[in-house]
């Protein structure tokens, strides 16, 4: 719906929103698109470096422009920037590639939209406000201009007449057809379960001569230690490059407390501003905390081009720039300090290598960088141990080189007596539920046979019951469901079954499982399926669409021949072979 994109928003807001919502939500992404970064260097246009379709080199040009219109699709929809995790940035990579592969394929196919289609979506896009406004207050604060929006718009109304071509033979859905997918997908099932964890039968795990030295023995891959690595890298924080902020934000915002000000009252005051406790803040806390986070966006960005350069001058070390002590040289040279990590490996480690301000408070953030960086860490090698583009996070950006490993090794029983006790507990009590539900099933089949009923017999053995909220395949969520139960898998099993149905046993993971039984199947309402039938039409039209249409994609990108950038090979990225 219209409203819901960041032009709906414009129809309800004034610019101190947007520019506090660019800085205040977005700290951590205004640094994604730096054009500081050596993958972006002059000298690599036409290289390959950005991938290939078939045995000709993407440009930067072609890339960066494409990169634009995909932040303008990503504005227009969510009113931000892409995150900056890893992750999200490979995926907008690749989208980019395959965004300029289209444009090749526009051009093939010499697909060229009508003014009029152009004109049309522009209006469905912004409606009355002028380019010139949307210009000034939503693509410039991110770096986009009017001429990157025109090309865009313009490209997705060509895109538009591609995917209607490339999907015109799509399968339609008759309505008939729809119905009986509303009513499959919507109907309700009321369940009961019979559960079977681990944890119940942990008090009757025994422990006999000779057991925790045998376990120890037959799994001895448990307690090896793995090969852990050690890297040095070079830390760009953005709390360092404060004063370069303050200058570009006193170029970009004329009055920027103005703005924080007015942001302030429009949001409520003391009502919205939070601490990290809940506790709503003072009106000095609130604004100071906004000012600071635009600043440290900004900080970031400087930090950003930073550790580019740093990079670039990595790469450009003579005569060999994968030699891992360049990193000290190089660092030494530009007054840039190097640390150390202890040894880590693929799942533990890197303690002393946290983002800052992540070290309190903030863990699953902080876990996640921690990841990124051991993924990275992973591919570096003794012949390329240095990752010459920077690992951006929430406050600072990194060049990491690998410094060593530490060579594997097998921790004795004496010192890991207390883990290899716990862990032989847990294999035994896994196996107990196991059997307890098997055992269960075949008393159960039999007493429901003699009319007994579910919950009757489960109450006999005392077998713990599971009463689950009536759901259906279209929940999202089941409500008061036990996380180790997976709602996907109890949804398809279920929808399968016949009212009295009983499942046998379904080990739902090694911490136990369950038994369903299929106690109702309610009727549904006509009423809502006549209501919902339109909606859902539509979308499942459009679902057929978009299948027929990716699916012609893929096709068209395996015969192009399309290579997409490894960014940590970029540097020595040779052509295809004809």
């Amino acid at each position: 719906q219209p409203d819901k994109t960041m032009f709906g928003t414009i129809r309800k807001h004034k610019t101190w929103l947007w520019v506090l919502i660019i800085a205040f939500v977005s700290v951590s992404m205004v640094a994604f698109f730096s054009d500081g970064s050596s993958l972006f260097d002059s000298n690599n246009r036409g290289s390959g470096e950005l991938g290939y379709i078939g045995t000709r080199p993407i440009t930067s040009t072609e890339y960066l422009a494409s990169l634009a219109e995909l932040k303008t699709d990503y504005l227009l929809k969510t009113g931000q920037m892409p995150p900056s995790d890893e992750n999200t940035q490979r995926t907008v990579e690749q989208q980019t590639i395959v965004r300029v592969f289209l444009d090749h394929k526009l051009k093939e196919m010499g697909i060229e939209p009508s003014e009029k289609a152009v004109a049309m979506l522009m209006h469905e896009q912004i409606r009355e406000i002028p380019l010139e406004r949307i210009e000034s207050e939503f693509l410039q604060p991110h770096g986009l201009t009017k001429e990157d929006y025109l090309r865009y718009v313009r490209k997705e109304a060509a895109i538009q007449q591609l995917r209607a071509a490339a999907a015109s033979g799509a399968r339609l859905v008759t309505p008939g057809q729809a119905e009986e997918l509303f009513r499959r997908d919507h109907q309700e099932l009321a369940v009961e379960l019979a559960s079977f964890w681990a944890t119940n039968f942990l008090d009757k795990v025994v422990i006999t001569n000779g057991a925790i030295g045998a376990y120890y023995t037959n799994w001895l891959g448990q307690y090896l230690i793995p090969e852990r690595t050690i890297l040095s890298f070079v830390e760009f924080n953005a709390s360092n490059y404060l004063a370069k902020a303050d200058e570009q934000i006193a170029r970009q915002y004329t009055n920027l407390n103005a703005l924080i000000d007015e942001d302030y009252i429009k949001r409520g005051g003391t009502n919205f501003f939070k601490d990290t406790n809940g506790v709503p803040m003072t009106e000095i806390e609130a604004k100071t905390k906004v000012k600071e986070d635009v600043r440290l966006g900004f900080g970031l960005q400087e930090a950003r081009r930073a550790a580019a350069d740093f990079g670039n001058a990595l790469f450009d070390a003579k005569p060999d720039a994968n030699k891992v002590e360049n990193l000290a040289k190089i660092a030494a040279e530009m007054s840039l300090i190097v640390k150390v990590t202890k040894p880590f490996d693929r799942t533990t480690g890197l303690e002393e290598f946290p983002d800052s301000d992540l070290s309190t408070g903030r863990a699953e953030e902080r876990e996640a960088f921690h990841d990124v960086v051991r993924r990275e860490a992973d591919k570096l090698t003794t012949e390329r141990p240095i990752r010459f583009n920077p690992i951006p996070g929430l406050h600072s950006v990194y060049v990491i080189a690998k410094k060593g490993t530490v060579a594997r090794e097998l921790q004795p029983l004496d010192k890991v007596s207390e883990k290899v006790t716990n862990d032989f507990r847990k294999f035994v009590s896994q196996q107990l539920a196991r059997t307890a539900g098997q055992t269960f099933h075949t008393n159960l089949t039999n007493a429901l046979a003699q009319g007994k009923a579910f919950d009757a017999v489960c109450a006999t053995e005392k077998v713990p019951v599971i009463k689950v909220p009536p759901f259906s395949l279209a929940t999202q969520t089941i409500t008061n469901l036990d996380a180790r139960i997976n709602q996907n898998l109890l949804k398809n099993i279920a929808s399968d079954m016949k009212v009295g149905d009983t499942s046998p046993f379904l080990p739902f993971s090694q911490e136990g499982g369950l038994i369903l039984h299929l106690k109702d199947r309610p009727k549904l309402n006509d009423t809502g399926v006549k209501e919902g039938l339109s909606t859902y039409l539509t979308n499942i039209r459009q679902a057929r669409y978009n299948e027929a249409f990716n699916a012609w994609l893929r096709k068209a990108v395996e015969q192009a021949r399309l290579q997409f950038p490894q960014r940590d090979t970029a540097i020595n990225a040779q052509p295809p072979k004809k």
